[in-house]
């Protein structure tokens, strides 16, 4: 049996934005971020248990900082 493709994240293309709308569009919330100051904010997580590989925070990641492995 073949293995699902996950979503994983390119830290060094990540913009760290807390307004990050791939965070925003996972419906399983299988993308996580922690605030660090004001307009700043950690590189997003993907809790790999909760991705089902839809792709959809691909397709909203403005930075192209997410593919599916």
């Amino acid at each position: 049996m073949a293995k699902k493709k996950k979503a994983v994240i390119n830290e060094k293309l990540c913009d760290h934005s807390p307004f990050c709308p791939a965070k925003r569009v996972c419906g399983l919330g299988a993308i996580t971020q922690k605030k660090t100051w004001f307009f700043k904010a950690a590189i997003p997580e993907i809790n790999r248990d909760k991705c089902v590989g839809c792709g959809r925070c691909v397709d909203y990641c403005p930075q192209r900082a997410i593919k599916m492995k």
